[in-house]
């Protein structure tokens, strides 16, 4: 911009064929100019003195104005050459100043350096706009997680915030069934572009005009180039590996410049993430479907286990009573010559009978049901009392001690509190030191009764991983020469019943012996 056309000829000629020029004698017209919204020019040389808006005015005025505020400016003067004008003239906005009459190698130095400056400038926020773009991209596709069409949404959005006009993505039908994703900075619904996307070959277009566009591209494109323009359009792969075919449409448009080939490149990385973030969540899927197969036959397999267990638990106590009930009459004829064999057929029924019900109470814990208990008020001393009387008759060589106040009184099913009381003491006897008593203390308070059995060891303490175990079904003692008659259920079908009761149990082993402990409410929990 130059009053003097002579002037402006001679700077024109100073920098020579590499440039184009556009030149106006009024600087309010290079304010419309560039306020106008086309091409902005890669540099400005402006005259101070001029009729009209001066040429500081008019850096001032362009500072404030988004679009022209990186906008290289050389002031050049003939008038304006003290060190105050140079400051003022570069605190105005000028990048730089230039005094007439110049040498033309000075003038041309500094246009190069402004447009490099430039140049380079462009390069990093290019190069920041494509950064920001995958780093946005990735933390939207960490929050997305195992969603799949916002994992597409994020990528289309990604996209169109700063490195494309418009974004589509569409899937060809396969594992992942998903309607086409569209954005589109100028069109909101994005049906614009949505027409125009379809299944091709990936390709890559540049365009200098919409007329060019118009003559390279099908007609089906006329409507979109009339209404946007179009100077870049990308045809991409979604993803060359399965389980996800599909391919993605970007365009540049108005008068954008077309896709650069670090444009592209940032367009293909956030492609590639969000389809490894899209196979990430289909193998998750697919993982947690697998996982609930599996469960769903486990759990299956066992119901039907425990099914068969009750089954032939409950049909078994019909023979077995018949069978007693034999050895009864047979023990009545008092044959000495038949004494032992009724005694080892009746013991042997009385064993199976046990093993029964110990079948059948753990499958009514397994089914969910929980072991019945039937509450009515109980003394916890008689229980134990008759658990050990009858201990005693079949063991007579084996002591108790029983510390206990006159009674403890509480809401219980004796039978039952009777049962847990029978398997531990069964299993004191079973694992204690011979000789050694059994004690069974009982204490009460606090609305609970608390009853311990312990027992002076034959062997090493049980360890710690085996008392981790030692109320699990099926889980027997380490003297199999011992416990060789049991199913591994007694514990487990004790725990179950004091937790019936609303109870707990633990046990501790040391080397002075081992000790369960049994903590029972004395009330019934309210009902419901």
């Amino acid at each position: 911009m130059d009053d003097s056309p002579t002037e402006a000829l001679i700077a024109e000629r100073s920098l020579g064929s590499r440039y184009e020029f556009e030149k106006f004698l009024d600087g309010s017209l290079v304010v419309e100019r560039l306020a106008a919204g086309a091409a902005q020019p890669d540099l400005l040389l402006l005259d101070w003195v001029m009729p009209g808006m001066a040429g500081d005015e008019v850096c001032r005025f362009l500072r404030t104005d988004p679009r022209t505020i990186d906008l290289p400016i050389i002031l050049i003067t003939a008038s304006r050459i003290e060190t105050s004008d140079v400051a003022q003239g570069l605190s105005s906005g000028a990048n730089d100043y230039v005094a007439r009459p110049f040498a033309t190698e000075e003038l041309r130095a500094r246009v190069d350096s402004a447009i490099r400056v430039r140049h380079l400038s462009d390069l990093a926020q290019q190069e920041g706009r494509r950064l920001s773009t995958i780093n946005r991209l990735g933390r939207a596709l960490f929050e997305a997680r195992t969603d799949i069409p916002r994992i597409l949404a994020e990528l289309a959005t990604a996209l169109t915030v700063s490195l494309c006009d418009g974004c589509s993505i569409l899937l060809l039908p396969g594992a992942v069934t998903i309607a086409p994703v569209t954005r589109h900075n100028a069109d909101p619904s994005g049906e614009a572009l949505a027409a125009i996307s379809a299944m091709t070959a990936p390709v890559v277009h540049a365009f200098e005009s919409d007329e060019q566009a118009r003559a390279t591209l099908s007609p089906a494109y006329a409507s979109y180039i009339g209404r946007f323009g179009l100077r870049g359009l990308a045809i991409l792969p979604l993803s060359k590996r399965d389980p996800l075919p599909g391919i993605v449409t970007v365009t540049r448009e108005g008068r954008c410049c077309p896709f650069e080939d670090d444009d592209l490149a940032t367009i293909q990385t956030c492609i590639e993430y969000a389809s490894l973030a899209v196979e990430s969540a289909l193998r998750f899927e697919a993982e947690r479907a697998a996982e609930r197969t599996i469960s769903a036959e486990r759990e299956r397999t066992a119901r039907f286990q425990e099914e068969m267990l009750g089954i032939v638990g409950h049909d078994l106590r019909g023979p077995l009573g018949a069978i007693l009930i034999g050895t009864e009459m047979l023990a009545a004829e008092r044959d000495p010559a038949h004494a032992s064999i009724v005694m080892r057929i009746d013991s042997c029924a009385n064993r199976m009978v046990r093993m029964v019900e110990q079948l059948l109470d753990m499958t009514r814990a397994r089914l969910g049901s929980g072991i019945p208990v039937v509450r009515q008020r109980a003394q916890l001393v008689s229980v134990i009392r008759s658990a050990i009387d009858e201990i005693s008759l079949a063991q007579p060589a084996i002591s108790f001690e029983l510390v206990a106040p006159d009674d403890v009184v509480g809401q219980w099913d004796p039978d039952r509190l009777g049962q847990v009381v029978s398997n531990l003491l069964g299993n004191a006897v079973q694992y204690g030191l011979p000789g050694a008593p059994i004690v069974v203390n009982v204490d009460r308070g606090n609305g609970h009764a608390t009853f311990t059995v312990h027992n002076a060891l034959r062997g090493p303490p049980i360890a710690p991983e085996a008392i981790a175990k030692l109320f699990e079904p099926y889980v027997r003692g380490s003297d199999t020469k011992r416990n060789g008659n049991g199913l591994g259920l007694g514990l487990y079908i004790v725990s179950e019943i004091v937790r019936a009761h609303g109870g707990t149990i633990d046990v501790e082993s040391v080397s002075s012996g081992t000790t369960f402990r049994v903590v029972l409410p004395t009330s019934a929990p309210p009902a419901g």
